[in-house]
């Protein structure tokens, strides 16, 4: 019990220090305007409105990568299923991304890519991670 904690704690932290550096590197190479309040939805608008795509794509992956590799993690850590790790892991992912969207307006397609990209990708993980250890459980029970 006390493994499958802590995979789910290292799996979470991984995942957010994912959206952290991938989000570092969006605005490395697309740096906001000096003094932008991101917690000013008013001042966020139009500045979103001048983002090229690519920009956007840093936010999309931010986290689809990190439920991915959150998952990942979890999943070759711990001894549950690997869905428990994905329901746990992915499920934070998804609803810190939901919260992202609310607090800060952002394009309704972006919106529901990274939702539908978060779902597939925490999926993904956990049939790699399956795959890899071979069994669906690292005591050998099957799944």
């Amino acid at each position: 019990m006390l493994r499958n904690v802590v995979a789910t704690v290292i799996g979470v932290v991984t995942a957010f220090v994912t959206v952290m550096l991938v989000d570092k590197i969006g605005h490395m190479v697309y740096p906001a305007p000096a003094g932008l309040d991101f917690t000013d939805p008013d001042a966020i608008r139009p500045y979103l409105a001048t983002l090229p795509i690519g920009a956007f794509l840093f936010i999309l992956a931010s986290s689809v990568v990190a439920a991915f590799d959150g998952t990942l993690v979890a999943c070759l850590i711990g001894d549950a299923r690997a869905r428990i790790f994905g329901i746990v892991v992915g499920g934070f992912v998804f609803a810190a991304s939901v919260a992202n969207f609310i607090a800060i307006p952002h394009p309704l397609w972006l919106a529901l890519a990274t939702l539908a990209g978060v779902v597939l990708s925490t999926l993904l993980a956990m049939r790699l991670a399956t795959a890899i250890r071979g069994t669906e459980t690292r005591d050998g029970n099957p799944g």
